[in-house]
């Protein structure tokens, strides 16, 4: 005959035995997403933190041209403005005002199609050859403080970052306004 159990063994034995009942969440045959969520949700508000932070720091500041209406007989300004307008190509710098359009040297203006700062045989530009030649202008217009910027759509941005560097010159004395325009095609 089997040895009784005594009471102790048995409410040992109904302890060890019972199944738990399960999480109602455990029941269900769908896959619990809510901590991924959570995890995505996050991330995508770090990145938007970083991205807003990268672009306050990447700014570069710049003005665009105003529309203006030109002005008749008492209207009409008194001095004629310079109208400074560089223009960054594959082949060189094009620097040119109301005057005309400067030849190489920055002291004479030319006709035709004229290149005031050749780029080098390897298409590198001279961009302390364009701040010299900026500084000629400068010198004959002191109270002037714009220039429009266009550039080739084959040309770098940093090409044309490194061109809105120069016309401001290094403590930013020759043309601080820099307004950028259209590019030439």
């Amino acid at each position: 005959m089997p040895a009784r159990l005594t009471p102790r063994q048995r409410a040992y034995v109904r302890k060890r035995t019972i199944v738990p009942d399960p999480d109602p969440s455990e029941l269900s045959d769908e896959l619990n997403i809510v901590p991924f969520l959570d995890i995505v949700v996050n991330i995508i508000m770090f990145l938007l933190m970083t991205l807003t932070t990268v672009a306050f720091f990447s700014q570069v500041e710049a003005a665009l041209p105003e529309y203006r209406k030109g002005g008749i007989g008492k209207r009409a300004a008194e001095t004629e403005a310079l109208n400074l307008n560089v223009t960054v190509t594959r082949a060189g710098i094009i620097v040119s005002g109301s005057g005309g359009k400067l030849a190489r040297g920055c002291t004479t203006t030319a006709p035709g199609k004229v290149i005031t700062v050749p780029a080098d045989m390897n298409g590198e530009h001279d961009w302390t050859g364009l701040t010299n030649c900026v500084r000629r202008v400068k010198e004959q217009f002191e109270d002037e403080t714009r220039v429009t910027l266009s550039a080739d759509p084959e040309v770098p941005y940093e090409d044309l970052v490194a061109a809105m560097d120069a016309v401001r010159g290094d403590e930013n004395d020759l043309f601080p306004d820099v307004l950028l325009s259209a590019g030439i095609r």
